[in-house]
């Protein structure tokens, strides 16, 4: 993988805020990862496919391609988005509905804002309150749905041992963002 454009060709990709606010290695600012507050326990961070991995674009990578951070995620949320209308299929299972996409971007769906006001607001009527418990795992539900919000609880329940986990919360939309939800129906 070469890595010139690597901000070019970004995509949005949810990361957990780690608990343990000690870091295990030390790494300059240029060789740090580039990431940008989602929710109050989610990070945006912004990848590119190297075939048998995921890299991240860092802060030299910025300098180098004289990008800034709102112009990185700009584009890795319209790339994520071009993946979305390539690969994306959205199935209702029971009150809820999964998002499957191939495995790695699902829960980053959540960035995509054209997904949630447009694409399948109408499944949402009363707004929506979703479940992204790992990196490969995207299940929603209108607000309104008692059953909805249990089916979702139960998918946090069976993922608490998968790959890539984020962190076994609901969220709701308000508006145009993501919040951790308290609904406790």
């Amino acid at each position: 993988m070469t890595e010139s454009d690597l901000c070019t060709r970004a995509i949005a990709y949810l990361k957990p805020v780690e608990q343990d606010s000690t870091p295990a290695i030390s790494l300059s600012r240029e060789d740090s990862p580039v990431f940008q507050p989602f929710t109050n326990d989610l990070l945006v961070s912004y990848v590119v496919d190297a075939g048998d991995r995921l890299a991240f674009v860092q802060h030299r990578h910025l300098d180098k391609e004289r990008v800034s951070v709102d112009q990185l995620h700009s584009m890795a949320v319209s790339n994520l988005q071009a993946l979305a209308e390539e690969k994306l299929v959205v199935r209702q299972y029971g009150a809820i509905y999964v998002a499957l996409m191939g495995g790695n971007f699902e829960a980053s769906l959540l960035t995509l804002d054209v997904m949630w006001t447009h694409w399948y607001a109408h499944l949402a009527p009363d707004g929506f309150v979703a479940a992204a418990p790992a990196r490969d795992l995207l299940a929603f539900c209108d607000a309104s749905s008692v059953q909805g919000l249990v089916e979702l609880r139960q998918v946090v329940e069976r993922s608490w041992n998968c790959d890539h986990p984020l962190h076994p919360h609901l969220y709701r939309r308000t508006g145009a963002r993501w919040q951790q939800s308290s609904i406790t129906h």
